[in-house]
């Protein structure tokens, strides 16, 4: 399934980035890249994850999210539009997106595992 979602993130976000290079060149595809004024997505323990670094190096983690949902959490750190157009939260993605706010690789460890518990 991670292969599929890739790829869907990828066809969806990917490709527009790509062709926008110099507006979305602090935006990231399926890797944690820490350092000031980053953002993007990744995978952790099977589940996909947003992350947004601020100038002074402070990370905001978002998660964990479906397939749809990280495509939406994408957009919204990125503005692009059409892609906002054909995917939508659902209501317990909007929740997550809300309120499921870490810091630290650790913590999203510690609050995911714990959850599923």
């Amino acid at each position: 399934m991670s292969n599929i979602l890739n790829e869907e993130i990828k066809k969806n976000l990917y490709g527009i980035v790509q062709e926008n290079i110099d507006d979305y060149e602090y935006f990231h595809f399926g890797e944690f890249v820490e350092k000031p004024n980053q953002c993007g997505c990744f995978e952790r323990n099977g589940n996909w994850y947003t992350y947004v670094i601020d100038e002074k190096n402070f990370c905001t983690f978002g998660g964990p999210y479906s397939r749809n949902g990280i495509i939406c959490a994408c957009t919204m750190i990125l503005p692009i539009t059409m892609v906002k157009e054909q995917y939508n939260f659902t209501e317990e993605e909007f929740n997550i997106y809300l309120h499921n706010h870490f810091h630290s690789l650790e913590e999203i460890d510690k609050n995911v595992s714990s959850n599923k518990a």
